[in-house]
């Protein structure tokens, strides 16, 4: 059976409509008539757009013209029986395939996330030149009065001796032919929000004047400055920074940015897993330092009693999804076990 379906038609780069119609032949033929366009066409030689409800199905002619039809449910239906499903519509009507589908595409998204992009992260933080650390480690550096940082308590010649200790420990390493590419330093500086310890991009390690009088001796002041020293190494300064940016690109690009609710959408996204990324990242800093310890004294002991300092000192109590840092009983639990190769 032949049918007529009316509608307009579209010129290319135009946007003034055109009457025609369209006779809907057997086997797929199109016999179009209008104005500026008109001839037979066989169904495969054009492109029609998905079905989406019951809205209206363009059509597009080889020569960039588009048929729109004003009885679209006429034409869908023949469109229905004669075009090529393509396998958004069978996937759209198949509740299993969506199921399949939908699985697929998280564990997809949880692979890239948790996987993925660390992983490409770190090779990019490995491959930037040196030039580049030093300049991150500038500006991070300008930023530390303004939090907060002011000039040591410490009496000078027990900064010296600090600085002869963290001597000590690069030549220590360099001797287990673990180098660093920018020569490390350290800078010890008071603060108020009590002990701390951490180190910029470009390998300067702050010690706080607290961090320093909690110490009980100075092999676990060699602990801590080892940990810095591993995220040093292993470049994780860098690595948060790129994989921060990747994060809230992508939260930017998903969530689109229209509204309040993106914003909060994107930043929970990124903290969520920047979170995540902190404590790896912690792990393999007390790694680095936990190898050294055993290879120099045998034991992990300064590090775990350093630890214990710090929890008695702190007594937070932070739930572990919520902290930048792993829980200090399993990292305590961990430096004392056997698994540390």
């Amino acid at each position: 059976m032949i049918e007529q379906v009316n509608g307009h038609i579209l010129a290319p780069k135009q946007a003034t409509k055109y009457p025609a119609t369209l006779v809907l032949g057997k086997n797929g033929m199109l016999t179009l008539a209008s104005d500026v366009h008109r001839g037979q066409f066989q169904l495969d030689q054009t492109t029609v757009t998905d079905p989406i409800g019951n809205m209206a199905r363009h059509i597009t002619f080889s020569s960039g013209h588009v048929f729109v039809s004003t009885d679209p449910q006429q034409l869908n239906q023949w469109l229905n029986i004669h075009a090529k499903k393509s396998w958004i519509a069978q996937l759209e009507k198949n509740l299993g395939l969506i199921i399949i589908a939908t699985l697929v595409s998280l564990a997809a998204l949880y692979f890239i996330v948790v996987h993925g992009i660390p992983a490409a992260s770190k090779t990019i933080a490995q491959l930037l030149p040196d030039a580049v650390v030093e300049e991150v480690g500038e500006q991070t550096f300008s930023l530390v009065e303004s939090m907060g940082f002011t000039e040591s308590q410490i009496k000078p010649q027990r900064q010296v001796e600090l600085q002869q200790l963290f001597q000590q420990t690069l030549d220590k390493l360099h001797q287990e032919q673990i180098v660093f590419s920018i020569q490390p330093s350290l800078l010890i500086y008071n603060s108020k929000d009590g002990a701390n310890a951490f180190a910029l991009a470009d390998g300067q390690i702050i010690l706080t004047d607290d961090m320093i009088n909690l110490a009980k001796n100075d092999q676990q002041l060699e602990a801590v400055i080892l940990h810095e020293l591993g995220h040093v190494h292993h470049r994780h300064v860098l690595t948060t920074l790129i994989q921060s940016s990747i994060l809230s690109v992508g939260a930017a690009l998903i969530v689109g940015d229209a509204s309040g609710i993106s914003d909060m959408l994107v930043s929970v996204t990124v903290l969520g897993t920047s979170l995540t990324y902190s404590r790896n990242h912690e792990r393999e800093a007390d790694k680095f330092a936990a190898l050294q310890l055993q290879t120099w004294y045998k034991n992990t002991d300064s590090i775990v009693e350093l630890y214990q300092l710090l929890q008695a000192e702190h007594n937070l109590d932070i739930p572990d999804w919520a902290s930048t840092h792993p829980d200090i009983d399993e990292r305590i639990k961990t430096l004392r076990s056997d698994s540390i190769q």
